[in-house]
């Protein structure tokens, strides 16, 4: 009764401060981009947090959210609708043979393959500038209507990615929590014995990997009409490594650990950036104080206390 009282009291705390958090904020405009990369994060925690396996390589699917939703928006329809879906297709194809051809390597293995696969999308986006606009980025993302609804208003469009946000959560949620969820978590704590009572381990791995680039490209499209541009560091190592400091800050394989890893580190990126010119060390050493200090992350330690308290 009192763990299910607990967890009412955090949704609703939480229903509120997403309610009020583009009024919280410096600017809205920082509220919507907390959301984007909190989807990002939670579809992140079922490949790392849940399946156990840890990818440098989430960029290439952010990347290619981003750039194939502004392609299609400029080159070819001005519908957000029809871009993110061609742009999430494509992300989970190449999601499928990047899958196909690395998810039977363990261990540090798996870890540099996906980098070298990262390494590989973003020379090609750097090098085909006709296409990307190399280390320029990709200029003139218009932010169209989504059927009746217009989304040029800042607000308008955060609440519209609001209900992605929360559809995302949603559906992540159900993943772990399935069959197929307690799955994952076997292969994370055993692969091996998961294998010997019947499991097709890699058939498991291939779609998780599948669903967390889904969530990725989705982000990555919704980054693109967001800032109305596509820069080269979407396919950077820089972004692999920044979501997977934002699942270990705020707590691998909670999801909801994640979500306000990447909201926070969103934020604090903002906050620092105005004042001082360093900020990047500054969140390196938050980082790396709060994996010393605080292994599981920063939020299930705060609720155990809390817990603890009431």
């Amino acid at each position: 009764m009192k763990n299910s009282l607990h967890k009412w009291l955090f949704f609703g705390l939480m229903a509120i401060l997403l309610l009020l958090l583009p009024f919280l904020t410096p600017y809205h405009s920082l509220a919507t981009e907390m959301l984007i990369f909190a989807i990002f994060a939670v579809g992140y925690d079922i490949i790392f947090g849940y399946t156990g396996l840890l990818s440098f390589g989430h960029a290439i699917f952010f990347g290619m959210g981003a750039y194939g939703t502004g392609l299609v928006l400029v080159r070819l329809v001005p519908s957000l609708f029809v871009a993110l879906v061609i742009a999430i297709g494509a992300s989970l194809l190449v999601s499928f043979i990047i899958a196909f051809l690395s998810i039977r390597i363990r261990g540090i293995y798996f870890v540099m393959i996906t980098l070298a696969f990262c390494q590989m999308f973003y020379f090609i986006a750097f090098k085909w500038k006709g296409l990307t606009g190399g280390d320029n980025g990709f200029h003139g993302v218009p932010r169209t209507s989504f059927g009746p609804v217009n989304l040029n208003s800042e607000i308008t469009f955060y609440f519209f990615i609001l209900v992605l946000f929360c559809l995302s959560v949603f559906l992540a949620f159900r993943i772990v929590r399935s069959p197929f969820g307690r799955v994952l978590k076997a292969l994370k704590e055993n692969e091996d014995r998961a294998r010997s009572v019947g499991y097709n381990t890699t058939k498991f791995k291939t779609l998780a990997f599948m669903i967390s680039a889904f969530f990725a490209s989705l982000a990555g499209g919704l980054y693109a009409v967001h800032s109305n541009f596509v820069p080269l560091d979407t396919l950077s190592i820089n972004m692999s490594g920044a979501v997977v400091i934002m699942a270990l800050l705020g707590g691998i394989g909670t999801l909801y650990g994640p979500i306000l890893g990447a909201m926070l580190i969103v934020y604090l990126k903002n906050l620092l950036s105005n004042w001082v010119g360093n900020w990047n060390l500054i969140l390196g050493a938050i980082f790396i104080v709060s994996v010393l200090t605080m292994r599981q992350g920063i939020f299930p330690v705060i609720f155990s206390k809390l817990k603890e308290k009431f």
